[in-house]
């Protein structure tokens, strides 16, 4: 099945929902998810899923109505996105590290019809920040809601892994239910009026400019995706793929489409990243699959070496430090011929623009590269002050075109037309290189870092904590500095107010949770006195700070 696939070219003329029902037809008792030691086979995904499908039509849900996700990765929220997809609805995975600034801005511009939530994540009760970011909801005789912030909002629904219910949303349990009777000739109309150019996914940019953008794509998008990670990785049926990423991030959703709606493999969850639990799972079965940023492998690594488990993954996509490769290829992997496939990935990309070959033997390349473009993809540098290209050798941003790149921002067309040039090229926002035919990533421009695979706006940070905190800090300076385990730590520079005392870390960090997305809030707080270091032209010196910040926290011992 997959190897014509391949060979059709399946992943440009499909949909992720049709793939989807051919693959649970083909291979009915096939496991599809394993999920804390539960197997469930393709035609019990196909079952679930139809029957969230049913109680989303019941819900009132049309082709083109927003399906907004507040996801862990476990099997009901794999139901609940193929489920929207086979209705024409579009979904929307929300980010769970995000604080209220960030959902209430979100959900005011995406328009949801639908919010499914989990209701809590740790600490975090998302019941509770949702009633925060609507402003409040009233909740009509029948269930239903109606929101001013959000007036296109007509359900709740909330699932509950302990069991609690709340006033104003549906239970998940409850919600299902009602679909167990679906209408199967409906749901496979709907499968079959999709079209491969439809926009039925609203992905998230991870905010490294300010408030996070809604990008649209068809499912050339995602597609594309599961396609060149199985070629470029030499995936096949009979492999085991664990997800080690968020379903709100594009390397979860990713897992999705690539492992039950593109290869019909088998996809192993966790909930959410626990590395002991899924370093057990690797060791007992076999798996050869992941994707995974330096905060992951550096956590498997910890595992790996105070248990003795062994790390027999071979077919990685790898987001990471020159370093880190170095640790996975000569001493975490116990298979000779591991395939750690170096990327390079946007939301606005598609998912991915370019991928590391599985045949390239020259462990150099693979190490500092971030591989070579899609086909069909075009490449350039541009000069970063100028605009005008420059030779591939030199560092500057990195452009492209793309026949399977982002459709744009949802209600911010303005944004969209500002990242393209007059040829076309999609401004990255991303500083590299384009030599001999392999992209190489350098960093963010503008003051961004990537930390824990998220990327951190420093600049966007420094802001929220002026509002935040402007009556005690005077001025702060946000910036990034080497980490072996977040690959950058986000480190703030703060000057006080007069007579004010800077606090505690914990203290601030206590008081920035739930206001700003986690990966946002600095780990380390220091204060600066006097005048911050300028440039001859008046800029800020970032190196100073930097290097006063590596210095400082040796000292301390952090």
């Amino acid at each position: 099945m997959l190897q014509e696939r391949m060979a059709a070219n399946r992943w440009y003329t499909s949909t992720v929902q049709a793939l989807l029902a051919e693959t649970t037809r083909n291979r009915p008792d096939k496991t599809a998810l394993v999920f804390n030691e539960r197997e469930i086979t393709y035609g019990e995904l196909q079952e679930n899923t139809n029957r969230v499908s049913q109680a989303l039509l019941n819900l009132g849900v049309k082709p083109g109505d927003h399906v907004a996700t507040l996801p862990l990765a476990i099997p009901e929220f794999a139901y609940v996105y193929f489920a929207a997809l086979q209705i024409g609805a579009v979904i929307n995975p929300l980010n769970l590290l995000w604080g209220e600034i960030e959902f209430t801005g979100i959900l005011q511009r995406n328009d949801p019809k639908v919010i499914v939530t989990i209701d809590q994540m740790g600490p975090k009760n998302f019941i509770e920040l949702l009633g925060t970011c609507l402003g409040g909801f009233q909740v009509r005789e029948d269930g239903s809601v109606s929101c001013e912030h959000v007036p296109t909002l007509t359900h709740l629904v909330s699932l509950s892994l302990s069991g609690q219910k709340y006033d104003g949303f549906m239970d998940f349990g409850e919600w299902v239910a009602g679909g167990l009777n679906y209408d199967a000739d409906r749901i496979a109309g709907l499968i079959s009026d999709a079209k491969p150019t439809d926009i039925q996914f609203i992905c998230q940019t991870s905010g490294s400019t300010g408030l996070s953008k809604s990008g649209l794509w068809n499912h050339r998008a995602p597609l594309s995706t599961a396609h060149f990670m199985a070629k470029f990785l030499n995936y096949r049926e009979d492999d085991s793929y664990i997800n080690l990423a968020p379903f709100f991030h594009n390397s979860g959703m990713g897992s999705l489409n690539m492992t039950l709606a593109y290869t019909g493999s088998t996809l192993y969850l966790t909930g959410a990243f626990d590395p002991k639990k899924a370093m057990e799972l690797i060791d007992k079965h076999d798996i050869t699959g992941t994707t995974g940023f330096d905060a992951h492998y550096q956590a498997l690594n910890m595992v790996r070496l105070a248990t003795g488990l062994q790390f027999k993954l071979s077919k990685c996509l790898v987001a990471i430090a020159p370093k880190t490769y170095d640790l996975l290829v000569h001493e975490m992997s116990v298979k000779e011929n591991a395939h750690f496939a170096g990327l390079f990935a946007q939301t606005e990309a598609g998912g991915l623009m370019a991928l590391m070959e599985s045949d390239c033997m020259i462990h150099d390349l693979k190490k500092f590269n971030n591989g070579r473009p899609l086909p069909g993809v075009e490449v350039t540098i541009k000069d970063i002050n100028t605009g005008e290209r420059i030779p591939p050798w030199e560092q500057g941003e990195i452009c492209y075109k793309s026949p399977f790149m982002f459709s744009g921002y949802y209600k911010q067309e303005d944004e969209y037309q500002r990242c393209l040039d007059d040829e076309g090229f999609f401004h990255s926002g991303d500083f590299g290189t384009f030599n001999h035919g392999y992209v190489q990533f350098l960093g963010r421009l503008g003051g961004v870092v990537k930390s824990g695979g998220e990327n951190v706006s420093t600049t966007y940070v420094s802001t929220l904590l002026l509002e935040l905190f402007g009556h005690e800090f005077e001025d702060v300076q946000t910036i990034g500095i080497p980490d072996p385990y977040w690959g950058a730590k986000v480190v703030t520079w703060v000057r006080m107010r007069e007579g004010r005392v800077l606090k505690s870390r914990e203290e601030i960090r206590a008081a920035c949770k739930g206001k700003m997305a986690e990966y946002e809030i600095p780990k380390a707080f220091l204060e600066w006195e006097g005048p911050w270091p300028m440039t001859v032209v008046g800029k800020i010196q970032q190196d100073v700070l930097e290097n006063s910040a590596i210095q400082a926290l040796e000292e301390k011992g952090k």
